[in-house]
């Protein structure tokens, strides 16, 4: 199945230029409400990686979610 997110690119297109922001460290496919995980290590910049990301004019829809890491219990 091809996916198109917009009338000149193609979904790669949309993975390449994801990959391309410095921030972000993988994209991956998924199945479900969304389309795409975007993981991106920039906890103070975040939200400036998250308005780069939601500019794209093939994205619809957008959520951030943190993870918390666990201190190690002893």
């Amino acid at each position: 199945m091809e996916r198109k997110f917009n009338e000149g690119g193609h979904y790669l297109d949309a993975l390449r230029e994801l990959e391309a922001i410095p921030e972000v460290e993988s994209v991956e496919p998924v199945s479900g409400v969304c389309d795409l995980l975007v993981k991106v290590d920039a906890p103070i910049r975040v939200i400036f990686v998250a308005n780069k990301i939601r500019a794209k004019k093939w994205v619809k829809s957008f959520h951030v979610l943190t993870v918390e890491y666990a201190e190690p219990t002893v």
